[in-house]
């Protein structure tokens, strides 16, 4: 398994073919229309992104996608991979990861505006957030899914790619985001986040913060 870390000043990697069955990815990608339309947690424009994410529960993921999520804890420690922290921690209970929609396969205009997470566990105070790894589903896609990155200063992409574990460390300026996906499909993904346990709460946010100023010229 090797981790790439294609630009210098992005702390981002990828890991192509994570998943050592690639028929488990797929049969995670089909299990989304298993998921009951009442099931999702749908977001709109005035959200800053048109996507369905499933509720912070493990229990709402498809059997499929729980089995890939647990791949992933187990395969992937951020702590080895990256060498950039000592002790973060996956959580696997379901909150702040999870199964990903971005519909546009009937026009939906699915997209995820320019933000970066929450910083604070919503339901344990004192642990912070410190990598995102997400993991493609989808067989069908095209550079639309490419998952933008932006420090402030600079933006880069993350190609999307069937099986890629896709990482990145959240700091403080870790905006990421795409446009519209292209009309006919549909971007999926499963998501784990990684943490770290603090002494102290530090107030950080614990909504996503969204920012529709930054430059890619």
């Amino acid at each position: 398994m090797k981790i790439v870390k294609p630009y210098e000043n992005f702390n981002a990697w990828y890991i192509d073919d994570f998943v050592r069955s690639t028929s488990l990815v797929r049969s995670a990608a089909h299990s989304f229309d298993n998921m009951d339309e009442k099931t999702w947690v749908r977001y709109g424009k005035e959200d800053g992104q048109i996507q369905m994410c499933s509720p912070a529960s493990r229990n709402s993921w498809t059997t499929e996608c729980s089995l890939v999520a647990d791949y992933i804890a187990l395969h992937f420690d951020p702590n080895v991979m990256t060498g950039m922290t000592k002790s973060a921690f996956p959580d696997i209970s379901g909150y702040g990861g999870g199964m990903m929609l971005t519909p546009n396969k009937n026009g939906e205009g699915g997209f995820l505006g320019m933000h970066i997470d929450a910083e604070r566990h919503g339901r344990n105070p004192n642990w912070k957030r410190e990598y995102s790894a997400v993991l493609g589903l989808s067989e069908e896609y095209d550079s639309s899914f490419d998952l933008r990155l932006h420090n402030g200063k600079e933006h880069c992409r993350l190609e999307y790619k069937f099986n890629r574990l896709c990482i990145f460390k959240c700091e403080h300026n870790s905006w990421h985001g795409f446009p519209e996906i292209t009309k006919g499909l549909d971007r999926k993904t499963i998501g784990i986040m990684y943490w770290s346990l603090q002494k102290e709460t530090q107030g950080e946010e614990v909504k996503a913060r969204f920012n529709n100023d930054l430059d890619f010229s």
